[in-house]
């Protein structure tokens, strides 16, 4: 879990997967293991502050203002060090409204690439299927992780295989890591492997899968859109 929570701290995430695979349980558990502030449409537990997405305009400013040199003051609003978490991205960035969310909300992509001077802070997301996501958020992503499956043992111990990749498009297509024969061979054929082995990273970026074993930490609503709906 520490090589996960490390790839949270470095930069920005996407967490996609199909229905019940994890995706909120691993965000969750990151949240709750580095024990800082964070902002989320999800209360994680740990130090909470509800998302808002005004607290995130960088005061209205756009390319304009950056050019022009008239730049409207802007402060942001939580401690240095503050992550922002959006769980089911994709019913609050659909990426068949862009044209829209690039009008009303064009300043999320302008926080996302001005985050780390702004709060030293990263911004993390996840969706069943990364395509059905704001192209401007997904452009963003550093890192993705697809969540395979998970299961809870005994209600507390996870069990989870994730795939970590590099590039969006394998990503999107879910290219599995390079997998070599197993069988013993000679020099020669060992450099090939190997040669093919690079290739492959080259085409398709760096895939890692990795099994991850850890206790819940989190005690999350797993229906926190039941509440948002019903209790309005």
């Amino acid at each position: 879990m520490k090589k996960i929570i490390k790839l949270f701290e470095s930069g920005n995430v996407s967490v996609f997967g199909l229905r019940g695979r994890g995706k909120d349980l691993l965000m969750s558990n990151v949240v709750i293991r580095r024990d800082l502030p964070y902002v989320c449409n999800t209360d994680y537990g740990g130090q909470f502050n509800k998302l808002h997405l005004p607290d995130l305009n960088c005061g209205g400013n756009t390319y304009r203002n950056f050019l022009s040199g008239k730049v409207n003051k802007y402060v942001f609003p939580f401690p240095d060090g503050t992550d922002i978490y959006i769980s089911d991205a994709g019913v609050y960035f659909p990426a068949q409204y862009c044209n829209e969310l690039n009008k009303e909300f064009g300043y999320i992509s302008t926080f996302m690439a001005l985050s780390r001077h702004l709060g030293e802070s990263n911004f993390h997301y996840n969706v069943q299927n990364l395509n059905r996501c704001w192209d401007k958020i997904r452009e963003q992503s550093d890192i993705y992780i697809c969540c395979n499956w998970s299961k809870v043992i005994f209600g507390k111990i996870v069990l989870q295989r994730v795939t970590i990749y590099e590039y969006y498009d394998s990503a999107v297509k879910r290219i599995p890591p390079y997998k070599a024969p197993s069988v013993r061979m000679s020099a020669d054929r060992s450099l090939q492997i190997q040669m093919a082995k690079q290739n492959y990273r080259t085409t398709h970026g760096d895939i890692k899968s990795r099994l991850l074993l850890y206790i819940n930490k989190s005690n999350y609503d797993t229906r926190i859109f039941k509440k948002i709906l019903e209790d309005v």
